[in-house]
């Protein structure tokens, strides 16, 4: 689950705001943006991976264990 922090309130509660899907997808588009003016482009394995991590449908544990498989077939 991704929260952003929006308010601290006196009472040390925090006010948690969830992304939408199009937020993700934008913020996704805007890494995707920045690594190829930096020269680098991700597989289409590589997107579907970091996208089905950003919707929730993978859990962190399995999400570095296929990332560490796609780094050691490079």
């Amino acid at each position: 689950m991704n929260i952003n922090v929006v308010k601290r309130y006196e009472k040390r509660v925090l006010s948690v705001k969830k992304y939408t899907h199009k937020k993700k997808l934008i913020a996704f588009m805007n890494a995707k943006a920045s690594l190829a003016i930096e020269g680098m482009h991700l597989t289409p394995s590589e997107e579907k991976l970091i996208l089905e991590r950003s919707n929730g449908k993978m859990k962190n544990d399995e999400f570095l264990a296929h990332a560490i498989e796609l780094a050691r077939n490079v």
